[in-house]
């Protein structure tokens, strides 16, 4: 069974607006974007593969990583560009576009309906503006090399987030 968001495509192209962000909360993109169901399938397969063992408060901040990164990218960069960008999440190396299988699963729903809320802009961005992270469960004694100079901005679960 294939599941697509929520927010429809029409409506997509308006998600980042400031009248559809709740209330003190900072958009996570900067100007507005197409975002289809592609786009909500490669941020929800994103956050899953990344996150889906950290609870939502990890998923959100593997899926504000994206988001931000997206917001630094020229126009007419996609959620997906971002996500398979060569080197950047190992999980992409093992799983191509074609293959992502839209799951059933609990901890695919939450991935999922988180997606559709860090799209409207409904979430804060807990990272502090975070676009990197690691996994300490993968480096216990020390960061990885690529991320020494780079700011700490938060701890959640078993992931450091950077800028």
């Amino acid at each position: 069974m294939t599941t697509t968001s929520s927010i429809g495509e029409s409506d997509a192209r308006t998600a980042f607006t400031s009248a559809h962000a709740a209330p003190g909360l900072r958009i996570p993109l900067p100007r507005p974007r197409y975002l289809g169901s592609r786009e909500h399938t490669c941020l929800a397969a994103a956050i899953y593969y990344e996150a889906h063992g950290e609870g939502d408060d990890g998923m959100i901040g593997v899926g504000h990583v994206i988001l931000n990164r997206l917001g630094a990218r020229p126009a007419g960069t996609t959620i997906c560009d971002v996500v398979y960008e060569p080197g950047q999440f190992g999980w992409t190396r093992r799983i191509s576009r074609k293959q992502v299988a839209v799951g059933k699963s609990r901890q695919w729903r939450a991935a999922s309906a988180i997606a559709d809320r860090l799209i409207a802009g409904t979430i804060a961005d807990t990272t502090s503006g975070a676009t990197s992270f690691y996994s300490t469960l993968q480096f216990r004694k020390s960061p990885p090399q690529w991320a020494e100079n780079n700011e700490e901005t938060v701890r959640i679960g078993n992931h450091v987030f950077i800028r």
